[in-house]
């Protein structure tokens, strides 16, 4: 009898097993039907990648909200929760229909039309279709960090082409104000300025972002000037990220950027790590110093051409090297500069383009001997600051 009540309770025990086991399943079920039905009514911009930036699919435009846009690529999914969405109307409208007289500028990934929009002076980026991968890159960086020295995207739109809206930067760029025409001559202060803020807004991505953002293409045409002569840093679609505590990205990464800006270790063998637009940023100092552009030819009809980081060393390794620095300084500075103040930029510029990207500082040392050099600037203690004593004491002028 007693033989008898196990066998029943062992069986009673088994069914109720294979009961609960079925409502699982079951709720499981039911779950990944409600899930996926709550992901089809979001917008997904598919399959991007390195080889391939195509956009593959359909996108439905109806379905895009300003809070998702979610799908696979490189660049993982994007929340877009401080940005607008605008139809493709809206944009041509504001654009004259993007017209000759609204383009303010072309760069390597589309054309750059002004327009005002819901009452804001905009810069709209229209770039092609098959520009996925840096549009994808682009809005990841920008709908999550946010700083007063990177310029603020205000929107996208993904219809017809792909489009990012920015805040309007009305004063151009660095590389116009150094080298174009109908520009006032940048006062040895105001490039300082410009040097610190640019400083800030890497110093920024590098060091102050989850994960952390390596840009990649860092030049005085990315470099954007407000009516208070403020730099704000631009363009981020060769952006690249790694992961939080990491300094570098694997070897081999595809290499895109500007000639004359790329360090060594990135141009030969694709190597990657916030360094890289540390070296970028030295040869931006050098250009504030000279005007000259990163890459100067002897003549213009010449081939012969030599890289500012080649020059500047030729004059910080004559005899003399203040009469040798001279020979660089861009003439519109005309007899008003500090010598001093001009070697020390000279010799931060050297150190933040060494061969070897070890022996470049971090882009927070930066920012503090810019603030040295500032007339801005206020007491501050460099050991505290720096991590590189070799800087402390060439900008504490020991």
């Amino acid at each position: 009898m007693r033989l008898h009540e196990g066998k029943g309770a062992s069986a009673g025990a088994i069914a109720g097993g294979v009961v609960a086991g079925v409502v699982v399943l079951a709720a499981i079920f039911l779950y990944i039907i409600f899930y996926r039905r709550r992901k089809a009514k979001q917008a997904t911009l598919l399959q991007s990648s390195e080889d391939s930036t195509q956009l593959a699919g359909t996108i439905s435009m109806d379905k895009v909200t300003p809070s998702t846009i979610v799908g696979p690529s490189p660049v993982a999914g994007i929340t877009v929760d401080k940005s607008v969405e605008f139809s493709y109307d809206e944009l041509s409208n504001a654009t004259q229909g993007f017209s000759i007289g609204n383009k303010i500028g072309q760069g390597g990934f589309g054309a750059v039309y002004y327009a005002e929009l819901r009452g804001e002076k905009a810069a709209i980026k229209k770039m092609d279709m098959q520009a996925t991968h840096e549009f994808l890159a682009e809005l990841k960086v920008l709908t999550h960090v946010h700083h007063l020295n990177l310029v603020r995207l205000i929107g996208y739109c993904i219809e017809s082409s792909l489009f990012l809206v920015y805040e309007f930067i009305e004063n151009g760029n660095l590389s116009q104000h150094l080298r174009g025409m109908g520009y006032e001559p940048l006062s040895w202060a105001a490039r300082i300025q410009i040097a610190l803020d640019s400083a800030r807004g890497l110093e920024y991505i590098h060091e102050h972002t989850v994960p952390v953002y390596i840009h990649r293409d860092i030049k005085s045409a990315n470099i954007l000037i407000d009516k208070n002569y403020r730099a704000k840093v631009a363009d981020f679609g060769l952006t690249k990220l790694t992961e939080v505590g990491g300094t570098s990205m694997p070897t081999g990464t595809r290499v895109v950027g500007t000639f004359g800006y790329m360090p060594p270790e990135y141009a030969r063998y694709g190597d990657v790590s916030p360094k890289v637009d540390v070296y970028a940023f030295g040869v931006v100092l050098y250009e504030l110093i000279s005007a000259k552009e990163a890459i100067v030819r002897s003549t213009e009809s010449s081939s012969d051409s030599k890289g500012l980081v080649y020059l500047f060393e030729e004059a910080l390794n004559s005899p003399d090297p203040k009469e040798g620095l001279r020979t660089l300084i861009d003439p519109k500075l005309g007899e008003d500069y500090p010598i001093d103040s001009i070697l020390k930029l000279t010799q931060l510029a050297k150190v933040c383009t060494q061969e070897d990207p070890k022996l470049r500082p971090s882009m927070r040392s930066v920012v503090v001997a810019l603030m040295t050099l500032s007339s801005t600037s206020e007491f501050w203690d460099m050991n505290n600051l720096y991590e590189n004593q070799g800087l402390v004491n060439l900008m504490s002028g020991r």
